[in-house]
């Protein structure tokens, strides 16, 4: 069983959308959020398996670094 997925996070106005592959989105407002973010999205398509422990990547995918910035 993969017990890691890569994450492709995109800008958009609201915050970032995470796509985990062509048919499996979610969103978050804040970057540093993704990951959980993902787990709780994983836990609701597929309870019967704990994503606590998975090892997720999240690739921002951006066009100059102003679109990131870390939040105080």
């Amino acid at each position: 069983m993969n017990r890691s997925v890569t994450v492709t996070a995109t800008r958009w106005s609201g915050g970032w959308e995470l796509e985990l592959d062509d048919d499996h989105h979610t969103q978050v407002a804040h970057l540093d959020r993704a990951r959980q973010q993902v787990v709780d999205y994983l836990d609701t398509v597929d309870a019967a398996t704990d994503h606590s422990s998975w090892e997720i990547d999240i690739v921002p995918q951006v066009d100059s670094l102003v679109q990131v910035r870390a939040v105080d």
